[in-house]
């Protein structure tokens, strides 16, 4: 039973992600140059693929240990939690930009003081939560693949960014780790 509830509860909170996501994707990939849209694809799928498998595992458990379930969700929860502290400092959540349309500002305060893509680091963080519940090698490769998708697609950005907003960027580089807080 608890293994039921706990993937239901990462099921549908990926929901908020999709839905205040700050790009829409299907019009953001016009944008986008083959490389970039394969990595956008393979991203998306990657994780839907990872976070799916691990709920149904977790759902098919005859027993969940309630301490781990406990861990999982409290990622789980940073995870959300971070992901809108980022998100928010974006803009509203119900407006979406296009990948060639600067930033308002170069942000370095909150989430992104502490990473430059609080939202990949999130779905990253978000990724690894069911691994602290069902740590299987399977879901070590799915996760692994994500960590790699995501780094790709922040490298991606990271080179749009550069072209957007210049030398104070190269500045904010140099003082915030990209996508894992104070180590990378």
């Amino acid at each position: 039973m608890v293994g039921v509830v706990v993937a239901m509860v990462f099921a549908l909170g990926w929901l908020p992600l999709h839905f205040f996501r700050a790009e829409a994707v299907a019009e953001a990939l016009p944008f986008y140059d083959r490389r970039e849209r394969w990595w956008v694809r393979f991203s998306v799928t990657i994780i839907s693929l990872h976070v799916s498998a691990a709920c149904v595992t977790l759902s098919w458990l005859p027993v969940v240990p309630l301490g781990r379930a406990v861990l999982g969700l409290t990622v789980f929860g940073a995870a959300i939690a971070f992901w809108f502290w980022g998100r928010v400092q974006i803009g509203p959540l119900r407006r979406t930009r296009l990948p060639d349309e600067p930033p308002h500002r170069l942000r370095r305060d909150g989430a992104f003081g502490i990473v430059r893509h609080p939202l990949y680091f999130s779905y990253l963080l978000a990724a690894a939560a069911p691994l602290a519940i069902v740590p299987r090698a399977p879901f070590l490769l799915t996760f692994a693949l994500c960590c790699t998708a995501l780094a790709m697609r922040a490298a991606q950005e990271e080179h749009r960014l550069r072209a957007q907003l210049g030398t104070p960027y190269e500045a904010y580089c140099r003082e915030v780790k990209r996508l894992i807080p104070f180590v990378w």
